[in-house]
């Protein structure tokens, strides 16, 4: 809804950055207000539709909730709606901070004792999935950010996709049944809901020839995710572009009106946990904890490396951190 012609005019500094990426124009844009006080739900919601970015970050004060808690406040929206977590918006927003200079010494945060190699700061943000550690990794003795890590929710599994679910999605997606839930040189691999603070479907694929073709009705996934309750479907096959990395992936949310995303926090953090869980991987070969390396947006042009540490026992996942590195590439003044 339009804003009064008649109110004072406000600004309001917003910034985009590119998470997931250390070059402009890779990775996952997010939107960022870092001083996003005396804004009301619909102005948030207008500054998210007019920035027409997949999410955008509003940096508050804590709630009365979180006082003695957490240090800051974050309110994610699509331009749709509000959601609880976003992770390549976290990653962006925190890098944004430390960039500006509120982390630290002189800001939010406390010292880890770290390692000789890295200074690490810790601070804790409350979101609508729970008040969640962030760590802004640096190198020792300089400013330099090493990267951004997010603590998510404790991941859970949530369901498995049964016969009938399984062969209405490879409709959807255009793909031949028979390469989905299957994995080259792996075999049969479930799809199952996971969340880590959002609920997504996580599809396994035969190959990369396999993802590169899914062409989605976007319709109708967006009705099946709402039917299931998930955010996104995100597909990934264990082939990938680079030897380092561990899985690619693509993610599709059109039921919060995202067609595709190049990176996704939050899912590639219940791709960890599903992996691990179900020893998926050389990384999630043996005992934890895994470090792994995700791929993706390489085919929306955006390409995205997305870091991934899941702790926990053989098997049964217990918490997941989910990191990068982040450019800013645009700031400006919003007047409303």
């Amino acid at each position: 809804m339009p804003l009064p012609a008649s109110r004072a005019v406000r600004k309001v500094k917003v910034y985009q950055v590119d998470a997931f990426t250390d070059v402009p124009f890779g990775g996952n844009p997010a939107g960022v207000v870092p001083d996003a006080a005396g804004l009301s739900d619909a102005e948030m919601q207008l500054i998210a539709r007019e920035m027409a970015l997949s999410e955008t970050a509003f940096v508050l004060p804590v709630s009365p909730a979180g006082q003695g808690q957490a240090d800051l406040r974050v309110r994610f929206f699509t331009p749709k709606a509000e959601v609880e977590l976003c992770g390549h918006a976290t990653i962006g927003t925190f890098w944004l901070l430390a960039k500006l200079g509120r982390i630290g010494a002189k800001g939010w945060g406390r010292e880890l004792a770290g390692t000789g190699r890295w200074r690490e700061v810790q601070l804790v943000q409350e979101t609508g999935a729970g008040n969640l550690p962030v760590i802004v990794r640096y190198s020792r003795g300089g400013r330099r950010i090493d990267r951004v890590l997010m603590a998510q929710a404790r991941p859970r599994r949530l369901a498995r996709l049964g016969d009938a679910e399984r062969a209405e999605l490879a409709a959807i997606l255009h793909v031949n049944p028979f390469s989905i839930c299957v994995l080259h040189r792996v075999g049969d691999a479930p799809a199952e809901i996971w969340t880590t603070g959002l609920p997504d479907l996580i599809l396994p694929v035969l190959d990369l020839a396999t993802l590169r073709a899914l062409a989605p009705d976007h319709g109708r996934l967006a009705e099946l995710s709402r039917r299931l309750g998930v955010i996104s479907v995100h597909a990934f096959t264990l082939e990938t572009e680079s030897p380092k990395a561990d899985a690619h992936a693509r993610d599709f949310s059109p039921a919060v009106g995202i067609a595709e995303e190049s990176a996704t926090g939050t899912a590639s953090g219940a791709m960890g946990a599903y992996m691990a869980a179900n020893r998926l991987g050389r990384a999630c070969a043996g005992p934890g904890p895994h470090t792994l390396l995700f791929e993706q947006g390489h085919i929306l042009g955006r390409p995205s490396s997305i870091n991934v540490e899941v702790d926990g026992e053989e098997g049964h996942p217990s918490a997941v951190r989910v990191g990068g590195r982040a450019v800013t590439v645009l700031e400006g003044v919003l007047r409303f």
